[in-house]
């Protein structure tokens, strides 16, 4: 228990944070930690967990190329980060098993790991849209001139994940997050698949608004544009992005 809690501490510099985590580690509870790349629903999954009164022990945000953050690289292909957010995601680790990525993140060995993934379409209208909000971008023209790199980040991403979530589901499991969002309660079937416990009382899965994610919020980035991309693609034939393998 004492190594365990020299493990929380480095985790969460949070004292009420680390007291939950240790007093759930205590009974035998089973932790959960959230991921989901930029843009693809984290904040409404960790919304989710936490009114279901699951412990999250990535619920913090460190720096993103800390392996406890819900952003964090773990493809090998480091190449496919762009270069404009490298410096906030690069890093040189590489995992294989969910044994090996709790090590190297510092978790519990038996923490459970949730993956938000967002429709590919959807994601890149939003990721270019957060991009512009962010200054990635000098305007909408320059935004979309790095859709390739976006996608190609997001594939290797996401591929990484169902990889893991293939070969041990009881681990892993990948939830859409157009499908939680039109049905929360799905998110209670995911838990017991992996054997998390869980407070289902007074969940609805409704928020009146999800950090990071103001109702109010500009899109510059249509489905139009997005349709012309993926047409752009298409039509150039040989610079179709390929699906990470």
């Amino acid at each position: 228990m004492r190594r365990l809690f020299r493990r929380l501490l480095l985790i969460s510099r949070r004292p009420v944070h680390r007291f939950r985590l240790l007093r759930c580690v205590a009974a035998g509870h089973v932790l959960v930690a959230h991921h989901g790349i930029q843009r693809s629903g984290t904040n409404y999954l960790l919304q989710c967990l936490l009114s279901l009164r699951v412990p999250v022990i990535n619920a913090a945000e460190p720096a993103g190329t800390v392996p406890r953050h819900k952003h964090f690289r773990w493809q090998r292909e480091k190449e496919t980060i762009p270069g404009f957010i490298r410096h906030q995601y690069n890093n040189e680790l590489g995992v294989d098993c969910v044994a090996g990525l709790n090590a190297a993140a510092g978790y519990p060995a038996g923490t459970r790991h949730l993956v938000i993934r967002k429709q590919e379409a959807a994601w890149l209208a939003s990721i270019l849209n957060w991009g512009l909000r962010c200054g990635w971008f000098a305007n909408k023209k320059a935004g979309l001139a790095e859709a390739p790199a976006l996608l190609a980040d997001y594939r290797a991403y996401n591929h990484f994940w169902q990889l893991l979530a293939d070969r041990e589901p009881e681990q892993v499991q990948i939830v859409d997050l157009e499908e939680l969002v039109e049905e929360p309660r799905r998110l209670l079937s995911v838990l017991r698949n992996v054997g998390v416990a869980f407070d289902e009382r007074g969940f609805t899965g409704v928020f009146d608004e999800v950090p990071k994610s103001p109702r109010g919020r500009l899109r510059p980035v249509t489905a139009e544009d997005i349709e012309a991309v993926y047409r752009d693609a298409k039509e150039a034939a040989g610079t179709a992005i390929p699906v990470p393998v």
